[in-house]
């Protein structure tokens, strides 16, 4: 009777484990590469963006950039399109510095390219207490780094949507970046994303 009883509490136990885990979502990594989970919360439509809560996480100390989201608290605005829901399967290590974007990613020579384009890089920023999220540039198959210029605004403007069409970045100021599939426009190769790394404009 005891083993057929731990027998059933087994399974229970097992099914609660499945459907907890069934629920968890925007899982990012912490700077030792172990994962961090948070609930998302259900993503609404607003004036032609889409808003999704952000993740937390633990940053690394010291140093310009962090693997994690702990700095960004609150909603994300998402400008193009929502990809909050698309799963991490990329890992993300980026930096800026020497008038270069520097973004490898684990996923650049994997994703299939269309037309030769293979993924989006991505801006998070602060605008008055709100968290923004647009596309600012496309990879081609292979590419991981674009010139500074593309946000600095001396190439012109890269994000095209508003209100970060107008933001250029300050010297010491904290913003997030990403990549994910082709997410700019209608087209896709992969509903797949990359971790969010801050970064400290020089």
């Amino acid at each position: 009777m005891n083993s057929r009883m731990f027998g059933k509490s087994a399974a229970i136990l097992g099914l609660v484990m499945a459907l907890g885990f069934g629920c968890e979502s925007w899982t990012v990594e912490d700077g030792g590469g172990s994962a961090a989970t948070s609930e998302e919360a259900a993503s609404t439509s607003s004036g032609g963006s889409s808003t999704s809560s952000s993740s937390s996480g633990s940053t690394s100390s010291g140093g310009t950039a962090s693997s994690a989201t702990s700095e960004i608290s609150g909603s994300i605005k998402w400008l193009h399109t929502d990809v909050s829901s698309w799963p991490q399967t990329a890992s993300l290590s980026a930096s800026v510095g020497g008038g270069v974007i520097n973004m490898p990613y684990s996923k650049s020579k994997v994703w299939p390219a269309v037309d030769g384009l293979n993924a989006n890089p991505w801006v998070i920023v602060n605008l008055d207490g709100q968290w923004y999220a647009a596309t600012f540039e496309y990879f081609r198959f292979g590419q991981t780094s674009k010139p500074a210029g593309v946000l600095d605004g001396s190439k012109g403007d890269h994000i095209q949507v508003s209100p970060l069409n107008k933001w250029r970045p300050r010297s010491g100021e904290r913003f997030g970046l990403m990549v994910s599939g082709l997410a700019r426009a209608s087209g896709r190769n992969v509903r797949e994303r990359s971790n969010i790394v801050m970064v400290t404009w020089p």
